[in-house]
């Protein structure tokens, strides 16, 4: 439907992607009039380049020179298959704090970075959402697994999880799809990493991407492309999955283009509506809403809310607290290594590249015992197998015929595994307005205050050294070893912002992701995280999300709202 100016929505969403895909959709099937702002253009699937070859890429598959320092240099995802996909920094700039950085990876269209996600669909658990309970530090969530647990069965048996059952209490099962089948690199890793003795399983990696079709919407074709953004809907995605479900209701007003400055509110303080910008006329505008439900990723909302001044809200609507921007989290990720398995070298060549699941490694570390020198845990992610390119290659020695027959003969062998862990909540992280720069639409922009803490680090030394420990007992060959953390935002999970709790004091949003000091605002992306469990946020946002509509629609029917 299109916008109409004058008429006051029941709910407006801004944001389309994880989160607000998924409350475009629990709002207008509970019954609400629903206004969908996003940022960037709507995109047809049938502009993603999923299958075409480099060889018919102007620049193969990589960015024209100079493009990527110009214009991209924090996407570090992007490239010349995806530029409709990520924004442009010359348009959108941040800046951070001296002796700081952040990886501020962003996209700007109609489902946003969940087009091109990595499909990570694990659950969180008593152990994530009751934390400081275990070691003391921090707060705990004002939830507890039990109470999202039905929203996490919800959004699977919608969107389609392909996993598998394990019976894992710090890593619990879900509504599944069959799991995509291990192949033989993966199955020797699975046989392998028990013997260590440090307590590593492996399990194929929960996905949400649909093995079988599941509710009219696509199984997976095996084109090993995901990150491009995929033609046939087989992944949980906005422009397949929610944003039509919310379509088919006939209550949906979906509004592209609309990049939001602020929430209005009426004399009182209360919000009353948002005001956005046209992306291409950058022309000004009001949209009317009852309830306000911010969705646009956790840096994102955040920056509206902090943008959103006014006599009633000097620091930020809904800021008296002053927590509004602390807490910043990331998932920290770099430590990886890399290697050949022996006895796959010199085998037939199968579609393996085809398959983009891969494996997890279960996290091992402070579940049952605590570890002297770090608290919270991590994960491995990983995989084996023949890829379209052998980028190994660049580390190996030769030439001519004979290096061309080394390259072939490990082109079947790779193994590598990377690091996905938890990263501490702490208030000096944190993120602010900075007035000294706007963007091509004359609003102020983000400045980053973060930097990690020793417990990241000693984390990633005893990842690195169990992967080596790994690489060993496998008898890999031609190990690489990186032992790095990369920098903050890497991993593309922000989190923390507007941080939910019981006490106002040390937090913006209430169990239902509702602010504190006004029951019509509400942030349901990855701001409102209390924790960021060092497994991969998404699932768990649109589990909120879909909670907390649950709650709005409720809440407006009885006149709480």
């Amino acid at each position: 439907m299109t916008l109409d100016l004058k008429k006051t929505y029941d709910a407006i969403v801004v944001g389309s992607g994880a989160a607000g895909g998924v409350a475009a959709k629990e709002l207008t099937e509970g019954g609400l009039d629903v206004l969908v702002l996003e940022a960037g253009p709507k995109l047809e699937p049938s502009t993603f380049l999923s299958h075409r070859w480099p060889y018919e890429m102007p620049f193969r598959g990589f960015d024209k020179p100079g493009d990527k320092d110009k214009i991209y240099p924090h996407q570090w995802t992007s490239s010349e298959y995806t530029r409709p996909l990520y924004i442009d920094e010359r348009e959108h700039p941040y800046t951070t704090a001296p002796g700081t950085s952040w990886i501020w990876v962003r996209s700007r269209c109609v489902g946003g970075k969940i087009l091109h996600w990595s499909r990570n669909a694990r659950r969180l658990s008593d152990y994530d959402f009751k934390a400081a309970d275990r070691d003391g530090y921090g707060e705990n969530w004002p939830i507890t697994y039990k109470d999202l647990a039905p929203y996490y069965d919800k959004l699977e048996s919608f969107v389609g999880v392909s996993a598998s059952i394990e019976n894992i209490p710090h890593l619990p099962d879900g509504k599944y799809l069959p799991p995509f089948p291990l192949n033989c690199g993966e199955r020797i890793v699975q046989k392998v990493a028990p013997t260590l003795g440090l307590g590593m399983r492996v399990i194929p990696k929960r996905a949400a991407m649909r093995s079988r079709s599941i509710n009219g919407l696509a199984a997976c074709h095996h084109c090993g492309h995901c990150g491009r953004g995929c033609d046939i809907g087989a992944f949980w995605n906005s422009i397949s999955d929610t944003i039509p479900a919310a379509a088919a209701t006939s209550r949906l007003t979906l509004r592209p283009d609309a990049v939001v400055r602020e929430i209005v509110v009426d004399n009182n303080g209360k919000p009353c509506g948002v005001s956005f910008i046209d992306r291409q006329s950058k022309k000004d505008y009001l949209a009317k809403g009852r309830v306000i439900v911010l969705g646009a990723s956790a840096l994102e909302s955040t920056r509206i809310m902090l943008n959103s001044v006014s006599r009633h809200w000097p620091d930020g609507i809904a800021n008296s607290s002053g927590v509004l921007g602390h807490y910043l989290m990331d998932n920290i990720g770099g430590p990886n290594v890399s290697g050949h398995l022996p006895q796959l070298r010199d085998r037939e060549v199968v579609n393996e590249d085809g398959k983009a699941s891969g494996v997890d490694i279960v996290p091992y570390r402070n579940i049952d015992s605590r570890h002297p020198k770090f608290i919270r845990s991590y994960v491995h992610e990983g995989g084996s197998g023949a890829r379209a390119f052998p980028s190994f290659a660049k580390s190996m020695s030769g030439y001519g015929q004979k290096f061309k027959r080394t390259v072939r003969s490990y082109y079947t062998s790779p193994v590598a595994f990377g690091t996905r862990g938890e990263m501490l909540a702490r208030f000096e992280n944190y993120v602010e307005i900075d007035n000294n720069v706007t963007d091509s639409w004359g609003i102020p922009v983000l400045k980053f205050n973060c930097r990690m803490s020793d417990n990241e680090r000693e984390m990633a030394k005893d990842a690195i050294q169990n992967l080596k420990a790994l690489m060993e007992a496998l008898g890999a060959e031609s190990v690489n070893v990186r032992d790095r953390l990369m920098p903050l935002g890497f991993t593309i999970h922000g989190m923390g912002t507007t941080r939910m709790g019981a006490d106002p004091k040390k937090s913006v949003l209430n169990q239902f992701n509702q602010t504190h000091e006004l029951k019509n605002l509400f942030v349901v992306d990855g701001a409102c995280f209390v924790t960021s469990g060092g497994y991969g946020p998404t699932l768990t946002i649109g589990a909120l999300a879909a909670r907390a509509s649950d709650y709005i629609v409720n809440q407006m029917k009885t006149g709480g709202l």
